[in-house]
């Protein structure tokens, strides 16, 4: 299991994606340190759209350093590209029908679906279900709100004057703390899983494109775990994590040096699989009342 980086402070790094309920499109965004979450109704899905909601949150928490998402196309256009180098952010993304690598935003979107439920079934506020949520605590530790913003936010709970006024949590225990979940994440983890093996750049491997196995080379390790981009034999390039990749066997190399081959097939590839289907010559078999073709004993042949 890969173990990502701890974030030192509240709103360092974010994850978002959109998710749809009961024919709604939603915008969430999750801080990675605090766990506090934010979600959007919205009217479209388009890109501005997605921008425009994005910078009405971070103006009220601050602009994040890292934010992390899917390939979604809101995500991957030239406008939401410029939204991230205006606005001064690291935009990462996740590799291509792998969501597990944005696991942050997934947990997000099930939990805010579960709110929304929820609040539904028991005809309640989904806002006030949502402002619960931020100040539940996580682990016996403290809420999203107290991690994000040093205070408890006033809600239908009773609550003194003392109790809402801000108390810094400390950053050091907070830090030991999401030490202690990922070891105790990765030892859950690791009893079940085989750590696969490091491919490098310029080894030849097979890759899965629609269901198939497909011979490729790999040409970039990016900064995303597991993550890298590789090229077929007719010159296309894809991004895929690792758990798509499977190295070649018997050590079989492929020329960085790629030919444009129809169907991934070469033409003695073909003339091997005709050859092994060829038919036999009939002076050595007799055919049956049934048609079948049968060869006799070797005994039998010199007669």
């Amino acid at each position: 299991m890969v173990q990502g980086t701890i974030p030192s402070r509240p709103w360092e790094m974010v994850a978002t994606d959109l998710f749809q309920w009961e024919q709604n499109n939603y915008l969430v965004v999750a801080d990675y340190y605090s766990r506090y979450i934010e979600v959007v109704k919205l009217e479209n899905t388009t890109s501005r759209t997605v921008v425009n909601h994005m910078k009405s949150i971070f103006a009220r928490h601050g602009i994040p350093s890292v934010v992390r998402s899917d390939n979604g196309p809101q995500y991957t256009a030239r406008e939401y590209k410029q939204f991230a180098q205006k606005w001064n952010f690291e935009h990462q993304t996740s590799s291509p029908y792998y969501p597990k690598s944005n696991g942050l935003a997934e947990k997000a979107v099930q939990i805010v679906k579960r709110l929304l439920s929820k609040a539904k079934q028991d005809g309640k506020d989904p806002y006030l279900s949502l402002l619960e949520y931020r100040n539940t605590p996580i682990g016996n530790v403290a809420s999203p709100a107290q991690l994000l913003m040093s205070r408890r936010l006033r809600s239908h709970l009773p609550t003194t004057p003392n109790q809402l006024q801000p108390k810094v949590v400390d950053p050091e225990r907070m830090k030991e703390k999401f030490e202690e979940k990922q070891r105790k994440q990765k030892r859950y983890y690791d009893r079940g899983s085989t750590e696969l093996p490091a491919v490098q750049e310029g080894e030849a491997v097979r890759v899965q494109v629609q269901n198939k196995w497909k011979p490729a080379v790999i040409k970039e390790k990016l900064k995303t775990p597991r993550s890298y981009i590789i090229q077929t034999p007719n010159g296309q390039r894809f991004r895929r994590n690792r758990n798509h990749i499977r190295k070649q066997k018997y050590g079989v190399q492929i020329s960085r040096q790629w030919e444009p081959i129809e169907d991934f097939q070469s033409d003695g590839a073909r003339e091997v699989r005709e050859e092994q289907v060829s038919e036999p010559s009939t002076g050595q078999y007799y055919k049956t009342r049934s048609g079948r073709l049968s060869k006799p004993p070797e005994r039998y042949q010199a007669c």
